[in-house]
């Protein structure tokens, strides 16, 4: 019997196209492109033996794809589990959208988007009032270092409180701890923030990374990475288009960097640059 390897997740990018240049996400250096419905079903079919949940997000907002219906139309007969990440400005106007496909499993709200876009905290509150009885709602704050909460992040939080009329129990909680339950099925996740690796960080660090054995990403042009701070595609470990992600996963280049990690040791430059595996490095 041949073991095949399962991820616990991978990331698909369906858009790398955003509507917002929000100064937390990382500079997209790509030809903006989307995914076209044929794409992303040869994505489906090669990728669903590997894992059973599958993340729309890289680069990009996914509910800027011109065919969302249709994408999300293809997961729900593929059976796989979808969780998407969103800036949320779209929201309101995609609910109708969102609220019929049964295989969106979450739906990660980033409030720290920055947008003008007029009630926007109240569309996106009433928005997910009505999704979090089909889905897990998760809104995500990026605190400061330690978690800690202040301006813009505490105005976040108080907007929160108000909408959902929080309890003073729940409102302490959501101050000091990293999540939170605020509803049914409604979260508040906190997280500092990091910066995304590039090779002119000069971090020069080796460590232990979950890329390539929890998860991966493929990039909205095919490309497949190994995981979703590649927003730029520099590790190419070969394109999902064109060939099978068993052969990918089999590549010896795939297999340098995996073991790599498994060593505790960072193969490629971009790796050594990156101190978001800090939050979980061996050493």
């Amino acid at each position: 019997m041949v073991f095949m390897k399962k991820f616990k997740k991978i990331y698909v990018e369906i858009t790398n196209k955003c509507n917002l240049n929000c100064s937390f996400c990382g500079t997209n250096k790509r030809d903006l492109r989307e995914m076209t419905t044929e794409e992303f079903k040869i994505v489906l079919l090669k990728i669903k033996p590997y894992t059973d949940y599958i993340y729309l997000h890289v680069k990009g907002e996914p509910l800027l794809h011109s065919k969302l219906d249709e994408i999300l139309s293809l997961c729900d007969e593929c059976g796989v589990k979808v969780n998407i990440t969103s800036n949320g400005v779209f929201l309101k106007e995609k609910l109708p959208i969102l609220i019929k496909h049964k295989s969106i499993r979450e739906l990660n709200v980033s409030l720290h988007s920055e947008n003008n876009k007029p009630n926007y905290f109240d569309d996106v509150f009433s928005s997910c009032k009505v999704l979090s009885t089909k889905m897990f709602i998760s809104y995500r704050i990026w605190t400061l270092d330690n978690l800690k909460l202040k301006g813009k992040s505490t105005e976040i939080v108080e907007k929160i409180i108000k909408f959902y009329e929080l309890d003073e129990d729940v409102v302490e909680k959501l101050y000091k701890d990293k999540s939170i339950k605020i509803d049914i099925n409604t979260f508040v996740d906190k997280d500092n923030l990091f910066t995304w690796p590039d090779t002119k960080n000069g971090y020069n660090i080796d460590g232990f990374c979950y890329g390539l054995k929890t998860h991966l990403g493929i990039l909205s042009d095919g490309t497949v990475v190994p995981c979703c701070l590649d927003g730029n595609g520099e590790i190419k470990l070969g394109n999902i288009f064109t060939c099978d992600l068993g052969k990918i996963i089999d590549s010896a280049y795939y297999k340098t960097i995996e073991q790599g990690f498994k060593n505790n040791k960072s193969v490629h430059e971009l790796c050594r640059n990156c101190n978001f595996r800090k939050r979980f490095n061996k050493s």
